[in-house]
This record gives C-alpha cells, structure tokens and sequence, in this order.
C-alpha cells in the first residue's frame, strides 16, 4: 500500500511535498528520503529559505556585505576569487559543495603564486564559514582542506650589471627616475607615480620623504594615503638616487600632460623602459637584430650572433633588491621595516629568512671548498677534478 503522500508520475518517477516544496526520487524510498533530509536539516537549525541558495547567489551577497570597507583595488582584486570560485561552482548549491569538491577547486589554480593561492583559499573559507553563521550550511567543507603547495613569488633581486644599466638610463628615459626611487628607496609603484621631487626631496638634509600613493580605480589614479600607517617615511637619500634626482623637479613621472599617471599610462611607459634597457644592452632595437651591417659581416663571414640579451626585470624587483641590499649591509630588522614601509615585520622576515638560507648554502659551499683543499694539501693530493700536472693525466707521451 503507497505511503501516505507520496504519488508516482507518469515516467515512473515518484514525488511528495513538504511544506509546499516537492521531493522526486527514481523510487519511494529515494523520494522519501529527500523529504526526511530535508526536515533534519530544517531541525538542525538551517534556514528555509537559504537551503536551496547557489555558491553564485550567496558569493555576490556575501561580497559587499563583508568587504565594503577596503580600497577599490582591494574589493576589485576580491572579486576575481569570488568570480573564479562561482565560476567553478556555477549553479551548484552552497550546501551540496563536499570537502572534496574544495580540494578539486583548490587544486585546479595548482601552479600559482604562494601570494595567489593565500588569497584565494582565505576568501573561500570565509565565505563557506560566514555560510556556517547564516544557517545556509551547517559545516564548513573548507575547514580541513589545504591549498595546493605553491612557490614564493618570482620577485628576485637585481645583478649589479642590471643596477648598472637602470642607472646609465638616467637622462636617456623618463621612466629611469621611477626606477632609480624604487631601487634606491623602495618605494612602490603607487609611491613612486605620487612622488613630487620639489616636495619630497630636501637636498640639504639629504634625505627623501614619502608621504602619498597612488591607488587605480580599475585604469584611473587616486591620491590617497600610503598603504600602511608606517607607509609615510623618511629615508636617507643615498649617492645614486641623489644624482639622478639632482637639478630635477615635479612629479618623479607623469604623463604628457603633466598630471598622474593611469595605470595604462604606467604600463606602456614601463614596457618603452624595458625596450630602451635592451636596445642599450644589446646594441640595437630587437626588430634590427641580425639586420645591422655588423651582424650581417659576423653572419657572411660564418661567425654566429651574440645571444639576444633580454630584459626580465619586474617593477617590483626594484623594491626586492632594495630590501636585499639593506639585507647585506647588515641594517637592523626595526630600520628596515621603517625603511620599506611595513606596519609590521611579517614581511621583512619572510625576505631576511630566504636571504640567509642563499647566504647559508653560499657559505656552507665555501667552507666544504676550503676543508676539501685544506685536506688535500695535507695529503699531498689534488681535490676531485683538478691535476697540477697535465702530462700525469695522459699518461706518460712516447
């Protein structure tokens, strides 16, 4: 005899209704089973109307509920977690996602930044675990699930011959100046395009004085506050960064017409940068290489190129190889955190702790070299790979 409620519709499928919401199930059992997890689940204290409530739907409440309070830059970069995770989950329910489906979402961004994939499994796990509060799910599948193991940022410090070439681009392009005041005072970006030379600049005392960033609204620049509290600085104005900025006045860098630069202004003026470094490396424009009457004598002669040299710098390596040389003049941990601007020391330690491990694996080569021919010359021997006699080493000639 049917169970009370319950119906069977003309494909075979079964049905019944709780609450005026309608459960389907390829038999009875399933049907009815629909209905009961759907009472525990109002029983153990979710809300009604959230259960049947999409990642997508909740995320884009969510949002502007919880982070309206952050820069636009900040809400903007935000948003392209919460875009990636709807995307992933596109017209999934919140409390159908698993642990598992987490771990298959977390692993499909595998390969980015360290930065990258902290950003983007935070902002998950607050979402699900704000879902948690709001009754949509009762636990939060992200609370025991990992990211993918990801590599620190490619930020590097500069060689001496790329410090070398920034500072020869003085006088022979714009952008020259920006580099110089983030290679030689760690300023970011948004430091560097807020810069006024006449202001911050105090030649006598022979120091510089940050005190504005730009943020970008999507493309245009806003004059705000620096990132941090700590972010308004003054720092020495060492040798280099004083002879560039010598006899110079205004904005470090603006566009044409003389006000802030955009963010595209910015980008296109930092790729004309690159282009100008390696024409003065390389001797000529890349779309002449092989072409110039010299290479064209070294290729008719039989004699191969010299290797295009590229550019590879990233405009934060600037404020990378400020904070190495700080690092290697052996400037306490409080003066650097002044210097670079930081609220705090998180960040300073993180580049001094992978500084002294290089510097650790330097110095452990150095010493294993000088033990290996310490030892060798007690033994009256060679070390591995070197002979202090050629003719030994073929044999005797005949």
């Amino acid at each position: 005899m049917p169970r009370k409620g319950l119906k069977q519709r003309a494909d075979g499928r079964y049905y019944c209704r709780y609450k005026d919401k309608w459960f389907y199930g390829a038999s009875s059992d399933e049907a009815l089973d629909a209905r009961d997890e759907y009472k525990r689940q109002l029983k153990s204290g979710l809300r009604e109307e959230a259960l049947g409530k999409t990642v997508t739907q909740y995320a884009k409440e969510w949002m502007p509920t919880y982070k309206a309070d952050v820069s636009v830059k900040t809400y903007n970069d935000y948003a392209k977690y919460v875009n990636l995770l709807c995307a992933y989950f596109d017209g999934v329910r919140v409390r159908d996602v698993t642990a598992t489906d987490i771990k298959r979402f977390y692993q499909s961004q595998s390969g980015k930044s360290k930065s990258y994939i902290r950003k983007m499994t935070m902002l998950t796990k607050d979402i699900f675990s704000t879902a948690v509060e709001d009754g949509v799910i009762l636990r939060n599948p992200c609370a025991k699930v990992r990211g993918p193991a990801a590599e620190e940022g490619t930020h590097r410090a500069l060689e001496q011959w790329e410090r070398d070439l920034v500072v020869s681009m003085v006088g022979e392009h714009d952008m020259a100046i920006a580099a110089m005041l983030m290679l030689y005072g760690g300023l970011r970006r948004g430091e560097v395009i807020a810069f006024d030379i006449s202001r911050d600049v105090d030649f006598k005392k022979g120091s510089i004085h940050v005190r504005n960033a730009v943020a970008f609204n999507t493309n245009q620049p806003t004059l705000k506050d620096p990132k941090t509290d700590a972010g308004e600085r003054e720092l020495y104005l060492f040798a280099p960064l004083r002879a560039a900025l010598q006899g110079k006045s205004g904005l470090a860098l603006k566009r044409k017409s003389g006000e802030i630069m955009s963010k595209s202004a910015w980008n296109k003026k930092w790729s004309s940068f690159k282009t100008a470094m390696e024409t003065k490396l390389n001797g000529c424009h890349k779309r002449w290489y092989g072409r110039t009457k010299e290479h064209m004598a070294i290729l008719a002669a039989g004699g191969e190129l010299p290797p295009w040299r590229k550019i590879t710098i990233q405009s934060h390596d600037f404020r990378h190889s400020f904070c190495t040389m700080l690092y290697d003049a052996g400037v306490d941990m409080k003066t650097a955190i002044k210097w670079m601007g930081h609220a705090d020391e998180t960040m300073i330690l993180r580049i001094y702790a992978h500084l002294s491990e290089e510097k650790e694996k330097t110095a452990s080569l150095a010493v294993g070299k000088l033990i290996e021919t310490t030892l060798c010359s007690q033994n009256g021997s060679q070390p591995e790979g070197k002979n202090s006699d050629a003719i030994g080493t073929q044999g005797t000639q005949k």
